[in-house]
């Protein structure tokens, strides 16, 4: 089974090529989570390819690098498959299936990445060299199929979404996914799509948090802000939601 599927389309100005459409939504329950994983899947599988065979320590760094991404995947389609894959199933059971059949493919690949790191640590038979491209290999691989199961999410499933249930259903999803979340999750989430995110994500992302979360744990995530961010961009985050 393949992770490919068609998208909308139009033709381009010239009239030769096909480009792929993207409809904005109201409320995007992928952007910030989506270019956090981008982000993780990117940097693992750069760490991979420039990681020395013969530093065990190194190995064992992307062993962990990799294991903490594969968690996040795990979790996020946990998150996902809760509040999201019901109302597909009832609303558009075409969508439902795809992304069902996508995740069961997903998750094969990767427990295969999570066997992959831990040879790397134990297990090489003196190939650590080859061991460490072989996971290599996987990982852009794997990086490719999961961007295109997340460009389906984007340009399809979420626009099918709000067509469905509206707005204030989009918005229960939401309150749905990260109500639930246990504090330590949601700020390991948090640590790594907060840098991912541009100038007005983050400073939409803090106005609703503020209006909604009690003052503490605004203080806390602030906190969180400022160890994850750049001091510029800090600054640049306190000028906009007015800190």
């Amino acid at each position: 089974m393949t992770l490919t599927a068609p998208h909308p389309t139009r033709t381009s100005e010239s009239g030769n090529e096909p480009t792929l459409t993207y409809d904005r939504v109201t409320l995007d329950l992928y952007r910030d989570i989506h270019k956090a994983i981008r982000a993780e899947l990117f940097a693992v599988t750069h760490a991979a390819g420039r990681t020395d065979p013969a530093d065990r320590a190194a190995r064992a760094d992307l062993a962990r690098h990799v294991a903490d991404v594969m968690q996040l995947l795990v979790e996020h389609a946990e998150h996902e498959d809760g509040p999201i894959q019901p109302v597909l199933e009832a609303h558009r059971p075409d969508l439902g299936a795809r992304i069902a059949a996508d995740h069961t493919v997903l998750e094969h690949r990767i427990e295969t990445l999570r066997a992959q790191a831990a040879e790397l640590v134990e297990g090489c038979d003196g190939d650590e060299r080859g061991a460490l491209h072989r996971l290599y290999v996987e990982l852009a691989s794997f990086t490719s199929a999961y961007l295109a199961h997340q460009d389906l999410e984007e340009r399809i499933v979420m626009p099918a979404l709000e067509v469905a249930v509206g707005v204030p259903g989009v918005a229960a999803i939401h309150g749905a996914i990260v109500g639930p979340m246990p504090p330590e999750e949601l700020l390991r989430s948090l640590a790594l799509m907060l840098p991912a995110m541009n100038i007005d994500d983050r400073a939409e992302f803090f106005a609703g948090f503020a209006s909604a979360a009690p003052a503490e744990v605004v203080e806390a995530v602030w906190g969180l802000a400022e160890q994850v961010l750049e001091p510029a961009d800090v600054t640049a985050l306190a000028t906009r939601v007015d800190r």
